[in-house]
């Protein structure tokens, strides 16, 4: 009897951890890492750039969002070189990913990291 109790509570922590996994938060790293990022929060094309915040036209909407950039975002290239607010210029596409990957219910959402594609405005490679 014991033996049945405990591979059902060992069946059901598997399917827990599991589901915790599916949506763990990956944040992309500078020169690429071993594991896969989770999707970016917001895909588009900055707009306007000041010291703490980025106004972004999101793919396929026509409003623009505003994200906060703190001084913990990581900033850099989608080839890994790092960048500083100062090289974010309007026209540039970027990707952004929010803190847990998450947009929040109130407020201004915080970018973890910031991508660009280019620091000229080009598209993001396929």
């Amino acid at each position: 009897m014991q033996n049945g109790v405990l591979s059902i509570l060992t069946s059901a922590l598997l399917g827990l951890s599991g589901a915790a996994t599916a949506s763990h938060c990956v944040l992309p790293v500078p020169d690429g890492g071993d594991m896969q990022p989770s999707p970016p929060s917001l895909i588009g094309t900055i707009l306007s750039v000041a010291p703490d915040k980025v106004l972004v036209r999101v793919t396929g909407t026509k409003h623009p969002h505003p994200v906060a950039v703190s001084p913990a975002t990581e900033l850099f290239t989608v080839y890994g070189g790092g960048i500083e607010i100062g090289d974010l210029h309007p026209g540039q596409h970027t990707l952004i990913w929010f803190k847990a990957c998450t947009v929040p219910k109130q407020g201004t959402p915080v970018a973890a990291v910031l991508q660009v594609c280019s620091l000229a405005p080009e598209p993001c490679p396929r």
